[in-house]
């Protein structure tokens, strides 16, 4: 049983490497998304600041394109490759929340 989990654990791992970016990136749109160039009226700016109104749209960019990259490769891993070689889709979707362990790991060796 540990066998046929370990080969779509490793590549969810792998998989999680792209998703780092996808995650920071949320996390910070869900915090700063608020931010519009109608803000620099404001005295208060609505608490944003210059730079996280200039970097919103970069930041939209890089989540659409490392989420559409993440997207590929789940949907190649975790369904075209089992159905093509005719192997059941049950472990690789055990494992598919391992994706989030790389990011888990990079954000508990930041505190």
């Amino acid at each position: 049983m540990i066998r046929r989990h370990s080969i779509p654990l490793l590549v969810h791992l792998l998989i999680g490497i792209p998703t780092i970016p996808v995650v920071l990136c949320v996390r910070w749109y869900a915090a700063h998304g608020h931010c519009d160039d109608s803000d620099l009226g404001r005295r208060d700016l609505g608490g944003c600041t210059y730079d996280q109104i200039e970097n919103s749209g970069l930041v939209l960019v890089l989540l659409g394109l490392f989420g559409l990259l993440v997207l590929l490769l789940v949907l190649l891993a975790d369904v075209l490759l089992p159905l093509i070689r005719e192997r059941p889709l049950g472990p690789w979707l055990l494992t598919l929340s391992a994706i989030l362990v790389p990011y888990v790991v990079l954000d508990a060796a930041a505190w």
